[in-house]
């Protein structure tokens, strides 16, 4: 099976410099150079898209309950939460790809959950659940062949993938949800930049100081901002599993369910209120010109 930590702190190594293989007629070259040739590009895209775009939906993802609404909101009703097509690039750059609506039984959800876990996204000041649904890329070994045994007398017949593909693994998670200011975090994986009025040369703030504009002068801030952005250490690949997956995923809705109690959580979708604007958005060019076009 792919080791899911492996791929995270590999793909999360930023400051890791990238090599290619230089192939040359008559080198022998095995396994490791293939892989190698493979990573190069995998992550040339991911950084990037990470870098130049940041990590956000681009195209649908839309959170969604089934059924919207009931006649009676003391009812328990079967609801579904659905997930639709969509793409997006989660927070260490790679490609998200939902090519179709997936969905989960809510009532099975939290019968699944300790009351502990749950209680990680409870408010007792306005008796609501809240959960966040998550998602970000992860790696699926698909199309098992048989290959040569490396091990004498086994009892099964030796098979090993021979594709990986790119696949999403999606979340529902027990969380409060953060204050406003915490909302969007670009380039995930690295602190927030101070102010670094302190660190600019005489030359530099002369530079500020005498812009044509007040609007030029901002603009050179954030330009002298960017140039210690990363002053600060990057990001730690010796994290937890836990803390490499929270920087990976991108949140897609905030849903907050009424709650009279904790254990006995009646789930009825005129209780339920789900939040996709909460998420965060890569926007590009061409898409802000085809919503200009639109009526």
């Amino acid at each position: 099976m792919t080791d899911d930590l492996s791929t995270l702190k590999e793909d999360a190594s930023f400051d890791e410099p990238l090599r290619r293989v230089s192939y040359e007629a008559g080198m022998m070259l095995g396994l490791e150079a293939t892989r190698d040739e493979q990573r190069y590009h995998r992550r040339r895209l991911s950084r990037h898209q990470y870098w130049l775009h940041g990590f956000g939906t681009v195209v649908g993802m839309a959170v969604n309950k089934d059924p919207e609404d009931h006649s009676n909101a003391t009812d328990a009703v079967g609801v579904k939460l659905m997930v639709s097509p969509g793409m997006g690039v989660d927070g260490l750059g790679r490609e998200v790809l939902i090519h179709e609506t997936y969905c989960i039984n809510l009532r099975e959800w939290l019968d699944a959950q300790s009351e502990s876990h749950l209680r990680e996204g409870y408010s007792d000041a306005d008796d609501l659940l809240w959960l966040k649904v998550c998602v970000r890329q992860k790696e699926c070994e698909v199309a098992a062949q048989p290959v040569l045994a490396r091990k004498l007398n086994l009892s099964s017949d030796a098979v090993q993938p021979s594709r990986i593909a790119d696949s999403v693994q999606l979340e529902l998670i027990p969380a409060l949800p953060p204050a406003d200011d915490e909302r969007y975090l670009p380039w995930a994986q690295h602190p927030p930049v101070a102010n670094t009025a302190a660190t600019l040369s005489t030359a530099e703030q002369d530079e500020i100081s005498n812009a044509a504009t007040a609007a030029e002068a901002d603009l050179l801030s954030l330009h002298a901002r960017l140039l210690h952005a990363l002053d600060g250490a990057g990001i730690d690949t010796d994290m937890l599993a836990e803390e490499l997956e929270e920087g990976a995923r991108i949140l897609l809705a905030h849903i907050s369910l009424e709650v009279t109690d904790i254990n006995a959580i009646v789930v009825n979708p005129r209780r339920i209120s789900i939040n996709n604007l909460v998420r965060p958005f890569v926007v590009s060019a061409s898409q802000l010109a085809w919503l200009a076009r639109q009526p």
